[in-house]
């Protein structure tokens, strides 16, 4: 009995001075790197600050809202419908990026950990690709359109991830904090239509 626990205790001091032993670079071959997808963010406020994605606001323009992407129209819809379409019930799982089109959701803030209003969402799109410019239009109430683009860089470097992605609104690039993010903030009013709003990321 005794014999045996001498070799269980030599066993696990081998096992520690092999894990000591193991180099930087080892170490990092068994880091699994989660990239993060490249989404479009849309928000859109009235002059007054209404919420024109809120479905219980009277003005909301979210039925009349679709998004053009290589020739092909995608209707705005919630991402419970979605869910419930592709996977026959809703679901809160993580996943790997996924292609969902156009869709209706509450905003989660980063910053303040409660729902704050609601976003249009257009993605996802694989975040390790390399994509010179990808373009979707958003068409919008009164014959209005807003072309969002962005473009996007990864390579590794010493074994780590390194991720550029620039936005763009008709063409122009995107400096403002929520911008290079890919959150596009939009005041609307009939007489200037849609005014984009440099901000921070909510």
């Amino acid at each position: 009995m005794e014999r045996k626990s001498i070799l269980v205790t030599l066993m696990l001091l081998a096992v520690v001075l092999l894990a000591g032993c193991s180099s930087d670079d080892e170490n990092k071959s068994l880091v699994v790197w989660d990239i993060s997808p490249v989404v479009f963010h849309v928000f859109i406020t009235d002059s007054e600050g209404h919420d024109l994605l809120d479905s219980t606001y009277h003005d909301n323009i979210i039925k009349e809202v679709t998004a053009t992407y290589q020739d092909e129209t995608y209707p705005l819809t919630t991402d419970l419908e979605f869910y419930d379409k592709k996977y026959g019930k809703a679901s809160t799982r993580a996943y790997r990026p996924t292609f969902y089109g156009l869709l209706l959701r509450p905003y989660w803030s980063h910053k303040t950990f409660t729902n704050n209003g609601f976003e249009i969402t257009f993605g996802e799109f694989n975040g390790t690709e390399n994509v010179d410019k990808r373009e979707i239009t958003l068409n919008m109430p009164y014959n209005q359109q807003l072309r969002l683009a962005y473009k996007n860089s990864f390579r590794w470097s010493n074994g780590d991830p390194d991720k550029k992605t620039v936005f763009y609104l008709n063409d122009q690039e995107l400096t403002d904090e929520a911008g290079r993010y890919g959150y596009f903030n939009f005041r609307f009013s009939k007489t200037r239509g849609y005014e984009y709003i440099a901000s921070e990321v909510k």
